[in-house]
């Protein structure tokens, strides 16, 4: 019986580092982005420019869009964000989506080449109501929350109050996008939401050996 307690022993180990490793790799952001413009809890007219700067390894590319966490929709648009030599980018966004007065988030999306494929389709086929979910493949790197105004006003207004913290990236279930909600730890918990948390043969494993360790307790072998 001795063998049958180091098999569990090594199932239960094997299933412990699955599920760590996962979820480690699971939090580890995708290069780093910033949001310059517009600025944090600042207002935005229906159309407005966001730039900022960024760092994305190679086979990633670059999407920025509106998130109305009222609704949960994201809204891609246009085309992936060009990262120019010196780091910088560019996008023109519109907020037309969004009501007027609304709290709402931008959000610089990562997407690997399935994501992109998936975010070019999703443009090309004109649909104008968002979605309600990201592509497998994608991480929000960052995130800002403005106000929907009425006009182009982002440089010349800021909001007052603090703006909300902006943490590490962690993955965890994505709430409204308020004015005390809403950060960069939502924003990428929104974008992988439809990720697995153990994709692929890890989850095979993990479940077998976690089946196989019960069957063998249950049956009374593991303390003879």
């Amino acid at each position: 019986m001795r063998a049958q307690k180091w098999i569990i022993v090594l199932l239960l180990t094997g299933l412990v580092i699955s599920i760590t490793s996962v979820a480690v790799s699971a939090q580890k952001p995708v290069g780093t982005v910033t949001i310059t413009s517009p600025l944090k809890n600042s207002t935005v007219g229906p159309n407005e420019t966001a730039s900022g700067r960024a760092q994305l390894p190679s086979g990633y590319t670059l999407w920025v869009m509106p998130y109305d966490g009222i609704a949960g929709r994201w809204y891609p648009q246009g085309a992936p964000v060009t990262i120019r030599d010196d780091a910088t980018w560019s996008s023109r966004l519109s907020f037309g989506s969004i009501p007027v007065g609304q709290k709402f988030q931008i959000q610089a999306v990562a997407a690997d080449r399935n994501a992109n494929s998936d975010f070019n389709s999703f443009v090309s086929s004109g649909q104008k109501g968002g979605t309600t979910k990201l592509p497998a493949g994608t991480q929000a790197v960052n995130a800002i929350i403005v106000t929907r105004g009425t006009s182009s006003s982002t440089s010349s207004t800021s909001a007052s109050s603090a703006s909300p913290s902006m943490i590490p990236i962690v993955t965890q279930n994505v709430s409204t996008a308020t004015s005390s909600t809403s950060n960069v730890a939502q924003a990428s918990a929104a974008a992988s939401s439809s990720q697995s948390p153990l994709p692929g043969f890890e989850a095979i494993y993990a479940f077998g050996a976690l089946a196989i360790a019960f069957v063998l307790v249950f049956k009374g072998r593991l303390l003879k």
